[in-house]
C-alpha cells in the first residue's frame, strides 16, 4: 500500500566549473571581505572585547600578588578579541580570538 519514493539520482552535467571564493583569514586589523549577511563587499569595522586571554593574564598577576597591574589587560587591545563588524549592516562577521 504504502510504496517508498523513487530513489532519484544527482545530475552531474559535464564541463561546469564551480568556483569557491575564500574569504581572507581576519586577524587584529580591518579587513577587506564580502558579508555573509547583506552580500556587499566591505572594509569591516574592529571593536575589541574582553576575551579569556585578558582574564588568564589578569588571574595571573593576582596570583603572583601584582593585583594593582592586574586591571592593565582590560585597557591594553593586544591582550583582547577582536570583533569584526559589517559597517552595512551592523551584524558581527568575526570575533578574532586570542586563545
Amino acid at each position: 500500500m504504502n510504496q517508498p519514493p523513487p530513489q532519484t539520482q544527482p545530475t552531474i552535467t559535464p564541463g561546469v566549473t564551480q568556483v569557491v571564493i575564500q574569504q581572507p583569514l581576519l586577524r587584529d586589523v580591518p579587513g577587506q571581505m564580502m558579508c555573509p549577511h547583506c552580500q556587499v563587499p566591505v572594509l569591516t569595522e574592529t571593536t575589541h572585547a574582553t576575551g579569556l586571554v585578558t582574564w588568564v593574564i589578569c588571574g595571573f598577576l593576582c596570583f603572583f600578588m601584582c593585583w594593582p597591574c592586574s586591571l592593565i589587560p582590560f585597557c591594553v587591545d593586544s591582550c583582547q578579541d577582536v570583533e569584526h563588524r559589517c559597517p552595512n549592516c551592523k551584524r558581527v562577521i568575526h570575533i578574532h580570538k586570542l586563545m
